[in-house]
Parts: C-alpha cells; sequence; structure tokens
C-alpha cells in the first residue's frame, strides 16, 4: 500500500512537467537548426502573413526568429532571433538582440517565427 501512495506521486510530477519538457526540448531542436551554417533556405512566408505577425510582434514586443535576406547577392540567408520595432513610418525595421542589430527593408525578411 505504501508503494502505491509513492507511484502516484511520480506520476503526478511527470504529468505536471511534461508541457515544459517538450517545450524545451522542440525549442532547443528549433534553436540548433537555425544556429547551424548548413541550414537552408525556410519556405518564403506571404508578404500579408508577415505583415500581420510584424504588427503583432511590434505591439506585444514578442521576441521571434527571422530569417533575413540580404540586400545583394554576395551575402547570405541570415537567421537572428530578437525584438523587433518599427523605424518611424517607414517600411524599415530595427531587429535588436544580444550581440548584434539589423536595420532590415520588409522585403529582407523572409520568414517570421514566434519562440
Amino acid at each position: 500500500m505504501f508503494g502505491g501512495a509513492i507511484m502516484q506521486i511520480e506520476q503526478k510530477s511527470l504529468f505536471k512537467f511534461t508541457p515544459q519538457i517538450i517545450s524545451n526540448k522542440l525549442r532547443h531542436l528549433f534553436e540548433e537548426s537555425l544556429n547551424d551554417d548548413q541550414t537552408g533556405l525556410l519556405t518564403p512566408q506571404p508578404a500579408q502573413q508577415r505583415k500581420l505577425f510584424l504588427k503583432r510582434a511590434i505591439k506585444d514586443k514578442i521576441k521571434a526568429t527571422f530569417q533575413l535576406m540580404p540586400i545583394n547577392n554576395d551575402g547570405y540567408p541570415v537567421n537572428v532571433t530578437g525584438n523587433i520595432a518599427q523605424l518611424a513610418d517607414t517600411d524599415r525595421y530595427l531587429i535588436t538582440n544580444r550581440n548584434v542589430s539589423y536595420v532590415v527593408n520588409f522585403d529582407q525578411i523572409r520568414y517570421i517565427a514566434n519562440l
């Protein structure tokens, strides 16, 4: 009888932390794939979808991951996670993370994902 009570406590603890465990594992896999230099281009999102998410990310100050395209063909796509703000009333945005800031045009934002 005593052993059954211990088993119930362990099961409740496991169920309590399951969402957190799954979330951490998925975040780790996603960040690992974005940081890998061999990561290819993500499927571009439609402009309307990017605009709606940008508005939400700016308004709610959401930390998001962006795939940015260079202005010319000399560079490679860049994956960056950070906060975004619109510059004045232009089509330009400032993306900041701990180490680097990017000023980009809307057309350079290829993909946006919420973390």
